[in-house]
Formats: C-alpha cells, sequence, structure tokens
C-alpha cells in the first residue's frame, strides 16, 4: 500500500457478501419466490379491475326449465 495504490472491497472483486455459498442459493430461492407472490399480486389486481370495470353482469335467462318454473 506503500505505493499509492487502493485496495479493492471484496464487493469489487465480485465475493459473496457474507455466509456461507449454500445462504446464497436461498436467499436466491427466497427472492425468487417473492419476485412470483408479487407477479401473481399484479395479476390478480389487473384482473380484478377488469373485472370492476365491466359492470353487473345481467341474470341468466330462463330457458322454461322444469326446475325453475314459478308456481
Amino acid at each position: 500500500m506503500t505505493d499509492g495504490a487502493v485496495k479493492k472491497h471484496r464487493h469489487d472483486l465480485g465475493h459473496e457478501d457474507h455466509g456461507p455459498v449454500m445462504a446464497a442459493g436461498t436467499t436466491r430461492a427466497i427472492q425468487g419466490l417473492l419476485g412470483l407472490w408479487i407477479a401473481g399480486t399484479l395479476i390478480a389486481l389487473l384482473w380484478a379491475m377488469v373485472d370492476a370495470g365491466r359492470g353487473p353482469t345481467p341474470p341468466a335467462a330462463d330457458h322454461g326449465d322444469a326446475t325453475h318454473q314459478a308456481r
């Protein structure tokens, strides 16, 4: 360090942050699951917004079925 060179940090060299290598895989798996959860939530919200924008659906037509006839 006497020649004026700056020592690079481990993150600059591409090393893992902390903990065992197995923890990195677990972290990535959790991030993947969270990503899927967020994507699913956004899809459900979009679906609900489209469904709410359509308004109420008309009642089903009565075809004179014996079980639905008025007495």
